[in-house]
């Protein structure tokens, strides 16, 4: 069964979702005589921030985090709406379009799902579809990570183990997305014999590892640190390009030979398509100087993310989501 067809379900579910949560939130519903001009008065209504991903998860907290910085910073609410399914795409699909150009609706996620979907088949749109605002902070890193007592210390050595053992060691993935293609490049670039199953989220991938249902798996580094501190699992790299800025004691994929494999996993912010530019300018201005000026969110940042505070600028953004695609696209037909 193709990704697409997998996905179709969650897909409709997730529309029927959206239905009830844009006649509550009312943003989208705006018609074009109330919404405001862009100009020396915006903002003067409360802005409505779209989170792809769930509840609890390291893309939620980046949004919550700041949004909550960005009220204090422009002087409106920002309310946070949980929109989940498809590893994002149902939210991204929704409020791409010019319909919910308000200059209020902002949509936040992180840049594997944007640009691994599109890399998937999962949907049909990229960074392109949307007005960048900015990326506006770093993941911890995706980590691949073992049970503590795996005979492999290395990724060498994993590689290695699954190419004498076909199909032997069980590798969880979430379909779509960063961590499925980052198993894709170890099979494809490096010849790795994995046995790829669907474990979840990167909770569900974690739980699988400690109950010894799957043998390795990939997990952002801020849902693992206890238990690696606690021995219960090892973390053999972190697929981050460059190490995180306050973990240097974990070796990148890149440094034990891997070039290829790398996956640099930030948080984006995006406006659908017919959002004022002026406004696109204002809102990235308002984050940087949330991460260049204030002090809790860089506590905060500093203890989740351990990364110092990130934020590039519109055409910063573009570029770097512009080498994140280029770099997935090229295993798209092994994808699909």
């Amino acid at each position: 069964m193709s990704i697409k067809k997998r996905v179709l379900s969650g897909f409709m579910a997730g529309v029927l979702g959206l239905a009830v949560l844009t006649g509550c939130s009312g943003s989208s519903s705006r018609n074009n005589a109330e919404v405001n001009q862009a100009g020396e008065d915006w903002p003067n209504s409360p802005i409505n921030i779209i989170c792809t991903h769930a509840a609890g998860g390291d893309t939620d907290y980046n949004a919550r985090l700041m949004a909550r910085m960005l009220e204090k910073e422009l002087g409106v609410s920002v309310v946070v709406n949980n929109v989940t399914g498809s590893n994002g795409a149902i939210a991204l699909g929704q409020y791409k379009d010019s319909k919910n150009a308000d200059n209020y609706t902002f949509i936040m996620t992180n840049t594997a799902a944007l640009t691994g979907n599109l890399a998937t088949g999962l949907s049909d749109f990229g960074y392109e579809d949307f007005q960048t605002v900015g990326i506006f902070g770093k993941q911890s890193g995706e980590n691949i990570v073992v049970p503590a007592d795996a005979p492999y210390n290395t990724v060498e050595e994993l590689i290695e183990a699954s190419k004498q053992n076909p199909g032997q060691i069980k590798f969880g993935i979430s379909t779509g997305g960063g961590v499925y293609i980052a198993a894709t490049i170890m099979s494809k670039e490096y010849g790795a014999e994995f046995n790829i199953v669907d474990a979840g989220d990167a909770s569900s991938r974690l739980t699988s590892i400690l109950g010894g249902h799957i043998d390795a798996s990939i997990v952002p580094y801020s849902g693992i640190k206890e238990y690696v501190e606690n021995g219960d699992v090892k973390v053999l790299s972190t697929l981050l390009e460059e190490k995180p800025d306050l973990i240097q004691d974990i070796p990148t994929a890149k440094e034990q030979g891997y070039d290829n494999l790398v996956l640099n996993t930030m948080y984006a912010c995006l406006a659908p398509e017919g959002t004022d530019e002026a406004v696109v300018q204002k809102l990235n201005e308002a984050m940087q100087n949330v991460a260049q000026n204030n002090t809790e969110y860089e506590e905060e940042v500093k203890k989740y993310n351990y990364q110092n505070p990130y934020v590039l600028s519109v055409d910063e953004s573009k570029e770097e989501l512009k080498t994140q695609t280029d770099l997935f696209m090229k295993y798209a037909d092994d994808l699909q």
